[in-house]
């Protein structure tokens, strides 16, 4: 096999790496050993000494390390498996190499998706987490097109930000992780309040809508994180959508409603109405109500309508309102800070409400 040059990959950009020349060799753990086709006097910029002849038994050892890695090698592991220093560097002067982050590397005919840019991120740093926006994705919670791979490090690692990769370094590493096994990631806590570090407000109260409804935290689970990390950029905005979460709003926001409410219509407005059926069963209390003309009113705050749960039953109970000949009217949080258009709405639909049952 002398002068021919090797590469290790995974089942990514076949037809790529045919078209450079590599003749790929499967095996049975889907992992891929790239042979060129062709000597490397006879293709143009290689020169036959830099790939000399690498044993069968290193070659499987890398094939291992790769097959665990994500089709990945670092630096650190050409020169042990090989025993040669600059193995790294001679790999990637022949070209059929890239570079995916310092020091660690893939076949040049490897396409360099977020997911491998994710593993290379954690060979990189061994001491860090993924955090930010790569976390959220890991654990299914929806966040905004993120830009750069974020990773925490310990304060007093020696890695800095490069072009495809920032490094984020803190003093309160998390001891709460996720992991697969290979990748770490910051827990859905955590990853709430590090966001607040570059999300907007209206950004973050949606992942952290979102963070909830996926089983992932809560919100007093974000408080507490972030009571842990005094000075962090971003507190005050992950506080005040926090607080939007506390129980107590939910009876600021039906103060508010049932304002409007009362400057809105003539008929009296009922708190806290009770609605039974024929057989005397109570189906529901609403928060506020025009019991003549059958309209229910609710104040749906984060704390008890956010969940997918909540949402189910809250429109189970509104079917049933419906049966009984009630009109559920809705108005959620960001609805409810406009007053003068809830005024408005409300004038509208009682007076319609008025026609259909006169």
């Amino acid at each position: 096999m002398r002068g021919r040059a090797r590469g290790i990959g995974t089942l990514t950009s076949l037809q790529d790496h045919r078209a450079a020349g590599l003749r790929i060799h499967r095996r049975d753990d889907c992992t891929l050993i790239f042979h060129s086709t062709a000597p490397a006097d006879r293709r143009p910029g290689c020169r036959r000494s830099l790939f000399p002849a690498m044993s069968r038994a290193h070659e499987r050892a890398l094939a291992a390390l790769a097959h665990e890695q994500h089709g990945l090698l670092t630096a650190a592991d050409l020169s042990r498996v090989t025993g040669r220093p600059d193995e790294l560097r001679r790999r990637l002067r022949g070209g059929a190499w890239q570079q995916v982050l310092p020091g660690v590397v893939v076949p040049a005919a490897v396409q360099v998706s977020r997911d491998l840019l994710a593993s290379a991120a954690v060979l990189w740093a061994p001491d860090g987490v993924l955090s930010h926006h790569e976390a959220a994705r890991r654990e299914g919670i929806w966040v905004p097109e993120p830009g750069r791979l974020r990773i925490a490090v310990p304060f007093a690692s020696p890695k800095r930000s490069v072009a495809r990769v920032e490094v984020v370094r803190t003093r309160h590493l998390p001891e709460d992780v996720r992991t697969d096994g290979f990748h770490r990631w910051t827990a859905p806590a955590r990853t709430v309040v590090d966001l607040g570090m570059v999300l907007t407000r209206r950004q973050l109260e949606a992942v952290l809508l979102a963070a909830v409804r996926r089983g992932g935290c809560t919100a007093a689970e974000v408080e507490a994180a972030a009571a842990e990390l005094p000075g962090r950029a971003g507190l005050a905005d992950v506080r005040a959508v926090t607080a939007l979460w506390a129980p107590e709003r939910e009876s600021l926001l039906e103060d508010g409603l049932v304002a409007d409410l009362t400057a809105a219509v003539p008929e009296p407005v009922v708190r806290q109405h009770k609605v039974f059926d024929a057989r005397g069963r109570l189906v529901a209390r609403v928060d506020a109500a025009i019991v003549e003309l059958r309209i229910a009113f609710e104040a749906d705050g984060l704390f008890y309508h956010s969940t997918t749960e909540q949402i189910a039953s809250d429109q189970q109970r509104d079917r049933e309102l419906l049966r009984l000949g009630w009109l559920v009217v809705r108005y959620r949080e960001e609805a409810l800070a406009d007053h003068a258009a809830v005024r408005r709405e409300v004038a509208a639909l009682v007076a319609r409400r008025r026609l259909d049952v006169a």
